[in-house]
């Protein structure tokens, strides 16, 4: 059976793909039997691959392909090697246009003059391109508490569901460790076992996730890294100012309460009855309002609108209910650590 002889198109046509061969057929007729070019199609550089043949060689050769560029206009060739027609088995490549660009559009919300959608008006707009645009912030606005909502693109979505899988792996294995302590050890270990693969199937990557950005560095320098580049999907947020710090985790009473100046996070851990007897008291945080985070330990400030969260451990003394209950806890928590790691990354 005689092989059936082919050529193939790639890149910015309406429907690439593979072909079946025609006896004199031209790169114009090609392109037009592709459905022609895309408007993202370059028409300066559209190459030709040609396999190298030679029946006669007695030594192997490097080359193995020997490629042909051409530049079209209206799909016509208008420079490149006269009189040029398809081989059997050419692979013509139609590359997309370095200055094509769709218009990206992003949202600012909250304390803005023009709060809405604007679409970006080069590559590499900034935060403070889209204050102008909308017209600046007004009176009320809280600068220090602005954060930035940002749309996952594949690999961002890649990692934060690599992070939410490694925290429920920790969990079962803290599950397994209390099952081996426990004189109802494979119930137990049956039960976190379903619990994690329950909270795993259940888990979604969030549509956004937060940016930490320090907006009033960026309005004070915007030559600095702090005013950062915008893309597609991103949704500035200015707040008005809070006077509230919220205290949530392993305390005796999560609370609110009214932010004083100069206090220390102990002093609001105090306002929600202090520690609980689970908590872990070093890996205490602070999630801010423009979505940065800090560690109490290492010296993190309280802020306006703030939030502390106080994380819990896992003691061999609690129960299996309790066990279960600190798993669901650690499922939204694992979604927000994820989130978080990949913004630092």
């Amino acid at each position: 059976q005689l092989t059936q002889r082919q050529i193939t198109i790639h890149g910015e046509v309406q429907y690439p793909g593979i072909y079946k061969y025609a006896d004199n057929e031209t790169l114009e007729d090609f392109v037009l039997q592709a459905g022609g070019l895309k408007e993202t199609a370059s028409t300066v550089k559209v190459d030709v691959a040609r396999r190298v043949k030679e029946p006669k060689a007695l030594t192997t050769d490097s080359i193995i392909a020997q490629t042909y560029s051409f530049a079209l206009k209206d799909g016509f060739v208008v420079d490149g090697e006269p009189g040029f027609t398809l081989m059997p088995y050419d692979e013509v490549y139609v590359r997309k246009s370095p200055a094509y660009s769709e218009q990206q559009n992003v949202t600012v919300d909250g304390e803005a003059m023009f709060p809405g959608s604007y679409t970006l008006p080069r590559r590499n707009a900034r935060l403070t391109d889209l204050l102008k645009m909308a017209g600046g912030v007004t009176d009320l606005a809280y600068i220090k508490g602005a954060r930035l909502e940002r749309v996952p693109n594949e690999s961002e979505r890649a990692r934060m569901e690599a992070a939410f899988k490694m925290q429920q792996e920790q969990l079962q294995q803290q599950l397994l460790e209390l099952a081996a302590s426990s004189s109802n050890g494979g119930n137990m270990q049956q039960m976190g076992q379903q619990a994690t693969n329950t909270q795993l199937q259940k888990f979604q990557v969030p549509n956004t996730f937060p940016v930490g950005i320090e907006l009033d560095k960026a309005l004070a320098d915007p030559n600095s890294d702090a005013n950062i580049v915008l893309r597609e999907g991103d949704r500035l947020i200015l707040p008005p100012y809070t006077a509230t710090v919220k205290i949530n985790g392993a305390v005796m009473y999560p609370n609110t309460v009214a932010f004083e100046k100069n206090k220390s996070a102990k002093y609001y851990i105090n306002t929600a009855g202090g520690f609980a007897q689970n908590a872990r008291k070093s890996g205490a945080y602070i999630i801010y309002m423009n979505g940065m985070v800090g560690k109490v330990s290492q010296g993190a400030k309280i802020q306006p609108g703030c939030e502390i969260v106080v994380p819990g451990k896992i003691s061999r003394k609690m129960s299996l209910a309790e066990t279960m209950s600190l798993g669901s806890g650690m499922a939204s928590i694992a979604a927000m650590i994820a989130t978080i790691a990949n913004v630092t990354k």
